[in-house]
């Protein structure tokens, strides 16, 4: 009897140990073509042991006989299946047709795609452009349709302008609102602006440069107002969400990446060698009005220089990223740290960053309270240069003159231009930036259906930026003292947001309800220094040495605050699964606005029907989606300086007195009138649109026609009489309307166990038209020789915001002196097309990722030629820049003339991208092993003469201009990318 009881006891620990035993499991996982699937997540369910696929579409993972295997992919439905130990266990995805379940951010958060009714356009990291980004502007450049992406200069880390719909702003910059895991950003430059007047200028960094690229999940544009009146006062220019990469439940997730790469000038500007210009001087000395001999123009050291090589260098880029994913139980984590070193083309200009995030989320009560926490801490520096003087010193000089003299030392002066190279050694730009963003939700569900979320966001950027001039008047330069700044600043953004949301289903409907309130406030503190004359002591750099200046001095501060409290609500609703509806208000209350109008309110409606549900077409073998969306609403710009509503006072120098050497004041003036009326830009805007997909979504698109029109613009106006000051800041009725169409497609050409071929692009044609405005505004001040205080660009009635208004050159007169008609427009500064494609392809382990993008119905003003492409240049001992201006028939004794001679065709078609991938097999610890080559800006197709067409020195509200313009490079780049 015992020995029977210990042979069942024996039995049962055996049918025990063979129930709970754990096999390895193998399969592969494809979708419905039977093509392997890269990066499926395969998860044992209600545990945390899980696995990924490797780029063949296998996977290898232990589970025990009945474990429910999990598996999960981004635009594929998710697959439970059952292990009853089978060797092998092979799946097939079903693919989620046009990725229509996907949830889309729409602000304070998301609707499936399929129930979408504005337009809303979002890419994933699939989707961006590959390479060196310093803001994720560039990674979806060419990606969108109504989406113009300008880098405007090629410096490291300058600012990107993103335009969405056009320009609608006489005063203010049109890029749109930035929100970046749910806090608006402020928006501010993470380095001061260029310093005008003391060297050049340089171009604004770009607010983005804190955010590793690497660390972006998706971009979200929401561009017609029904999809941005959520966001009241700063959406009249579309709003932009950015959401950053979370972990998921599962063993931890280790990545790294590195890159390395070189960057080139892409192309030369065609100058004047050495011989060409002696001839050219030798042929204009006896045209003058004191007529010169040919060695007056040419250097003592009669050298050949090529000023360009002399300024440019192969610059070095270095990117290198890790990080760590994964979580355990309702916890998940995100962890990355990513360090960039490039430098410029420009030589001892560059960009170096280091940003470190945290994402971090868990739960509590059953999934009741949810907790979310997101931080990302950056450390940035940019070296810039004398811009202006640098690259159109090198542009300018005379190639005849050496750059060392007979004793190694740089030489000052060449004929009447500086020596670009000595620049190197007298100019120093650097801007240090500290920039933080943190953000903490709380979502707590009261009941079913009825969730509270809070969310908590700070931003803060600390900038310090030192610029030093040095004296070099001993050595015939025109430099006659050393002088430094030191430009601090700080911006702050604190957010503080409530809101409620209630979902509810029935049988035929089905419905959420939002509403919420936020407050938030902006403060900007500034302060700068300038001295001059430290009396040649160099021992320490004078940047580090204020206290040794012997010169003048000057100290200025400024501190601003914002405040902005709004109430908001949002309406969703879904009837028969074919008919939506959404209705949205916010009331904004801003500081910035006069006591009259303190709160504005943008109400919005979207309507949408899904035609492929109706009986007519459900049974459709052509269409998987066709939906006709409408959208109406209203949007603002608050975009004006604080305080432009009320009075600005000044100190009244003149009403002061001196006791013991210090200046008193005795009263301050009016510098500004008040205006208790002012209030926001109203932006109106209509839209229609149809998605539509066939062939059960290989081909796929959508269509888009709006009409946009924005009232009540802000400008600087007189003020009436009487009054204390000659300026108030007013509300025109004045309009600006874009209207366009807006075209996307996308094609899955072929699919095959080996090959797989894709296509996409886009096309936006865009009309900008301005009326009822009052007086024109001229905007661009002209710089450079023989210009006195003109101006490039005008708004009026009739034409495009920004249009160049300058006098008509109609060739020259018998005596070379140029025939001018009296100025009208005669150049669009901003495109009326719009377009990008891309192709992706693959070949067993091998990808092919090229990207194109273009524009045409643009005009360029190239000031650079203006300046410095006239026989008169030539005369004056520099180099004419451009050939193309040289014109025999031209008086060398005459001033440059700013006229339509100098305006250019600035349309292009930019292989803006180009990705050759190696999928490398191994049978090591590794998930997956990926080599690339990655080029950028391979070529560009332009008639215009400058360095590149896609350029904007002017900044602000001023499109188009080119003045010393720093070179778009041509970077080829090799990396890594690894995980295990």
């Amino acid at each position: 009897m015992k020995k029977l009881k210990l042979l069942i006891m024996v039995c049962l620990v055996g049918f025990s140990f063979t129930s709970w035993a754990q096999s390895k499991v193998t399969g592969k996982v494809t979708d419905e073509q039977n093509i392997p699937i890269a990066g499926v997540n395969v998860l044992i369910k209600g545990t945390v042991t899980g696995t990924a696929t490797d780029f063949d579409g296998k996977y290898s993972i232990n589970a025990s006989n009945g474990d429910i295997l999990v598996f999960s992919y981004l635009g594929y439905l998710t697959m439970e299946v059952t292990y009853t130990r089978q060797s092998s266990l092979n799946v097939k995805l079903q693919e989620d047709t046009a990725q229509l379940e996907e949830i889309v951010l729409v602000g304070y958060g998301g609707v499936k795609s399929k129930d979408l009714t504005g337009s809303v356009k979002v890419i994933g990291t699939k989707d961006f452009n590959k390479g060196i980004s310093n803001s994720p502007g560039q990674l979806l450049q060419g990606k969108m349709a109504g989406v113009n992406v300008t880098t405007g200069s090629g410096e490291p880390g300058s600012a990107v302008d993103i335009n969405i719909r056009g320009v609608s702003s006489i005063t203010t910059s049109s890029n749109p609102l930035f929100v970046v895991d749910g806090v608006p950003l402020d928006g501010g430059s993470s380095g001061s602006n260029g310093l005008d007047g003391i060297g050049g200028t340089t171009r604004s960094k770009s607010p983005l440069n804190f955010l590793n690229p690497k660390d972006i999940e998706s971009i979200t544009v929401l561009k017609d107002a029904s999809a941005t009146a959520i966001y009241g006062t700063r959406a009249s220019n579309g709003v932009v969400l950015i959401k950053t990469k979370k972990g998921k439940v599962g063993k931890t997730k280790v990545t790294f990446s590195t890159s390395t790469g070189f960057s080139t000038v892409a192309r030369d500007i065609d100058l004047l060698s050495a011989s060409e210009y002696r001839e050219q001087t030798s042929r204009l000395g006896p045209l003058l009005d004191t007529p010169r001999t040919p060695e007056s123009y040419i250097d003592a050291a009669n050298a050949n220089t090529d000023w360009q090589d002399e300024i440019y260098q192969t610059a070095q880029v270095n990117n290198y990223n890790l990080g760590f994913s994964g979580g355990a139980g309702t916890t998940t984590y995100n962890v990355s740290l990513s360090y960039l070193d490039q430098e410029g083309v420009v030589k001892t200009t560059g960009h170096e960053s280091v940003t470190g995030r945290l994402n971090v989320g868990t739960s509590l009560l059953d999934d009741r309270l949810k907790f979310r926490a997101n931080l990302t801490a950056a450390n940035l520096t940019d070296e810039s240069q004398a811009l202006g003087s640098v690259i159109i010193g090198a542009l300018r000089a005379n190639p005849t003159s050496a750059v060392f003299d007979d004793d190694g030392e740089v030489t000052t002066r060449t004929g009447a231009t500086d020596n670009p190279v000595s620049f190197f050694d007298l100019y120093r730009d650097r801007a240090e930036s500290k920039r933080v963003l943190a953000n903490f939700t709380t979502t707590y569900t009261i009941i079913d259906g009825l969730d509270y979320k809070i969310n908590f966001g700070y931003e803060n950027s600390d900038t310090d930026r030192f610029f030093r001039l040095f004296n070099n008047s001993d050595d015939g330069g025109d430099q006659t003292e050393d002088q430094i700044v030191q430009d601090s600043r700080e911006d702050s953004n604190l957010l503080i947001e409530n809101f409620l949301t209630y979902t509810k289903s029935y049988d035929k409907w089905n419905f959420d309800v939002l509403a919420g309130h936020s407050y938030q406030t902006f403060n900007n503190k500034s302060l700068r220094i300038e001295r001059a004359d430290f009396g040649g002591i160099r021992d320490i750099d004078p940047i580090f040495n204020l206290g040794v200046a012997q010169g003048a001095t000057t100290i200025e501060s400024g501190n601003s605050e914002r405040k902005l409290q709004s109430f908001f609500g949002r309406f969703n609703a879904n009837f028969l699964d074919k008919y939506l509806i959404t209705a949205s208000l916010r009331a904004d209350g801003s500081s910035v606005f006069g006591d009259n109008n303190k709160y504005g309110y943008f109400p919005a409606v979207g309507l949408g029907w899904k035609i492929n549900e109706e009986a007519f077409l459900e049974n459709s073998d052509v269409f998987s989606n066709l939906k006709l969306r409408l959208g109406w609403g209203q949007t603002g710009n608050q975009n004006i300086p604080v305080g432009a509503a009320q009075p600005s006072l000044d100190t009244d120098f003149d009403n002061s007195f001196t006791f013991n050497g210090t200046t008193v004041v005795n009263g301050v003036n009016t510098t500004r009138t008040a205006n208790p009326d002012l209030k926001w830009e109203v932006t109106e805007q209509y839209n229609v649109g149809i998605d539509w997909g066939i062939l059960n979504g290989k081909i796929s698109g959508t269509f888009d026609y709006f009409h946009k029109n924005t009232t009540d613009l802000f400008l600087e106006v007189s003020a009436s009489v009487p009054a204390l000051t000659e300026e108030t800041y007013t509300n025109s009725d004045a309009e600006i309307i874009n209207q366009g169409f807006e075209f996307a497609l996308n094609v899955n050409a072929i699919r095959t166990d080996n090959f797989s071929l894709d296509f996409s692009g886009n096309i936006s044609l865009l009309d900008n038209n301005i009326k009822g405005l009052a007086t024109d505004v001229f905007v661009g001040e002209i710089f450079g020789p023989s210009t006195s205080g003109e101006t490039s660009s005008i708004f009026t009635n009739g034409e495009s915001a920004g249009s160049f208004f300058l006098r008509k050159f109609e060739g020259f007169d018998s005596n070379g002196e140029e025939i001018l008609s009296d100025a009208e427009i005669v150049g669009d500064a901003l495109p009326n097309t719009i377009y990008g494609f891309n192709i992706n392809a693959s070949y067993k382990n091998f990808d092919l990722a090229l990207g194109f993008n273009g524009v045409s119905g643009v005009d360029i003003f190239n000031n650079t030629a203006r300046a410095y492409s006239s026989a008169a240049s030539l005369a004056q001992n520099g180099n004419n820049i451009f050939r193309e201006y040289l014109d025999l028939n031209e008086n060398p004794s005459s001033a440059q003339i700013s006229s339509s001679r100098y305006i250019e065709d600035g349309s292009f078609l930019r292989l803006n991208n180009a990705t050759l991938g190696w999928n490398v097999k191994n049978d090591t610890f590794l998930d997956s092993l990926r080599i690339y080559l990655t080029g950028q800006n391979l070529f560009v197709i332009t008639d215009y003469s400058g360095y590149d067409p896609e350029i904007n020195t002017g900044g602000g509200n001023v499109y188009g201009v080119d003045f010393g313009g720093y070179p778009r490079p041509r970077t080829i780049i090799l990396g890594l990318d690894l995980s295990f």
